[in-house]
């Protein structure tokens, strides 16, 4: 497995690719992040992220999204995202993103999403558009 870093005005960040990592999503966070682009990571409000609240709960604030924007300035600004939570990563003036990040134990993952059901990739929005935007 080969190992890459994301240098940042702090300690650099080791990255693995997991065994089902997309090159293409990991290229384009990449380039979010050497960019310095402003980054937001907005919770996926789901059973599996927040098992102890009922759906109508999570499908109510789910509608609020926007107010629910976690600010990424810098790489490391990863590592204190919520542990466990699964989020969308996405740049702060983009609508739409196929890519999710959460945090494990101190590990970041970043990755794309596929509908348990389907096997289709998904995005914030729904499918995405661009069948080249597959996920992982």
């Amino acid at each position: 497995m080969n190992t890459m870093t994301i240098n940042s005005s702090a300690a650099p960040i080791p990255i693995q690719p997991l065994a089902h990592y997309n090159p293409e999503v990991e290229q384009r966070v990449q380039q979010w992040l050497a960019c310095g682009q402003l980054l937001v990571w907005i919770p996926i409000l789901s059973q599996e992220n927040f098992p102890d609240v009922p759906p109508q709960i999570l499908q109510f604030a789910d509608q609020h999204q926007e107010a629910m924007r976690w600010p990424i300035h810098r790489p490391e600004d990863l590592l204190d995202l919520p542990d466990g939570i699964t989020g969308w990563l996405l740049p702060a003036d983009a609508e739409d993103t196929d890519v999710v990040c959460g945090v494990w134990n101190g590990e970041v993952y970043i990755l794309g999403v596929q509908d348990k059901r389907t096997g289709r990739a998904q995005a914030l929005l729904g499918e995405p558009a661009d069948a080249s935007q597959s996920a992982v």
